[in-house]
């Protein structure tokens, strides 16, 4: 599961990384960075390729976290589903009301 995840992450990123790549050099983005989107886009593509080294250290940090088990391991499944049931719940009185 952990492989899936961190090679789904590494696709992405890498087509992120190629479609700001492609914006910046047809010219669609501003020379000088107008806007964030701009700013952000220019940084991608011409430092885009550290952002795949993500989906690796997620991989070895999932790894690590397999060996390990956490003294609050026995608490923090109860505590997660309380705090999805509380945004579902959120949600549901938003959209409702």
């Amino acid at each position: 599961m952990n492989i899936a995840i961190a090679l789904a992450q590494f696709i992405m990123l890498a087509l992120a990384t190629m479609a700001s790549h492609i914006l910046v050099n047809s010219g669609s983005v501003s020379s000088p960075p107008a806007t964030w989107s701009d700013t952000v886009t220019t940084f991608i593509a011409n430092q885009g390729l550290w952002f795949l080294v993500v989906p690796a250290a997620w991989l070895m940090f999932a790894g690590w976290c397999e060996k390990t088990k956490s003294p609050l391991a026995n608490v923090a499944q109860p505590i997660g589903a309380g705090i999805a049931v509380a945004i579902l719940a959120v949600i549901v009185l938003v959209l409702v009301f």
